[in-house]
């Protein structure tokens, strides 16, 4: 049985269309931008926006940045309009796939789902992914087609899922915020003798999670759990991560799946979280990232960046915080403080060790 969505010609072109305004916002538009802001001498993001705002190339460089991503999902033959039509077909894919190794899916029918995921059209996505099977099926599709970080989709995963590896060894690891499972399902390939489990308050997408897991042949649980309130014992894991998550919560939230984390982890086990975080371009790189988070409906990016993440861990509970850039993006030029030619979001490494 072909688990996939139809996705014809039409919808291919239009997919090839979005892509490419994406990668021309990010050459000439974004350089002619940083090329003004620099000019302007703004020394933080505010004074920088407020400079900027008659900026005929600021307002393209915006336009595109919001509009590649409706256009992307919303337009004639967008992603949402070629998943809508098969949503009962679909809907019997996951309920299918849900009934295959069932003992490793775990859903909660009577979860509350936080007003933060029900109330926000993240990423401009209609409704979230939370809601509808079809909505799964066309963030699978988003992901694998332009990635946020403007890298190859599958390398920052398989990086990452490396570098836990090699630095920590665990034996045990919960995946915090796993959405269709692309994070999670790097881990078990990179660690396949570590017993993985990985949640999301979304059912429709642990369920195609857990269906691309099994398809894959990897043995994950899933879990529809929300990070805030998980249902595991105490010193249950090794490892407790997150990718791209942190960004998604308010900081209140965020306080809590630190505490959490800090719950489930064995003495001497690690809290790992892989998001946007640094801004190594300092205040224009800050003021891109905190435009880009409004233009993309993500409300909590820019109070996330504003926190002072090593001291929320430390009264979580941690010690020994480390706040790193991810190697993939620094280079010598982004550790002088430049930013590069073409548009990227910058992804942190912060990682935080349990005590006794």
């Amino acid at each position: 049985m072909d688990t996939h969505p139809e996705i014809d010609f039409t919808a291919r072109v239009h997919e090839s269309y979005a892509r490419s305004l994406k990668y021309f916002w990010r050459e000439e538009p974004y350089r002619r931008v940083v090329a003004e802001a620099a000019a302007t001498g703004a020394n933080d993001a505010e004074a920088l926006e407020r400079s900027m705002r008659d900026s005929a190339a600021y307002r393209l460089y915006g336009w595109l940045e919001r509009r590649s991503q409706q256009v992307k999902y919303l337009g004639r033959w967008g992603m949402v309009p070629t998943m809508a039509p098969q949503r009962d077909r679909l809907s019997r894919i996951l309920n299918e796939g849900a009934m295959r190794q069932p003992e490793r899916l775990h859903l909660d029918a009577a979860l509350d789902l936080p007003d933060y995921v029900t109330e926000t059209d993240i990423h401009q996505y209609p409704d979230g992914i939370w809601k509808d099977d079809d909505a799964v099926f066309a963030y699978e599709w988003a992901t694998n087609s332009v990635s946020f970080s403007m890298l190859d989709q599958n390398r920052p995963l398989d990086w990452y899922a490396a570098l836990l590896r090699e630095r920590f060894a665990p034996a045990a690891v919960l995946d915090i915020g796993c959405t269709v499972g692309a994070c999670s399902r790097a881990l078990k390939r990179a660690m396949p003798e570590a017993e993985i489990h990985a949640c999301d308050v979304s059912a429709p997408a642990v369920k195609l999670a857990h269906l691309r897991a099994v398809e894959a042949d990897l043995a994950i649980d899933y879990w529809q759990m929300n990070g805030e309130t998980l249902g595991f014992e105490d010193r249950r894991f090794d490892l407790v991560t997150s990718h791209w998550l942190i960004h998604e919560v308010p900081p209140s939230a965020l306080r809590n799946i630190m505490r959490q984390g800090r719950r489930v982890l064995r003495p001497g086990g690690t809290f790992v979280m892989y998001d946007m975080y640094l801004t190594p371009g300092g205040e224009i790189d800050a003021w891109l990232l905190d435009g880009y988070a409004a233009r993309n409906n993500e409300p909590f990016t820019h109070p996330v960046r504003k926190l002072d993440i090593e001291r929320e861990l430390v009264q979580a509970g941690f010690e020994d915080v480390k706040i790193e850039l991810s190697d993939l993006q620094a280079t010598d030029t982004v550790r002088a403080g430049a930013l590069p030619n073409s548009r990227t979001h910058f992804m942190s490494v912060i990682t935080a060790t349990a005590g006794g």
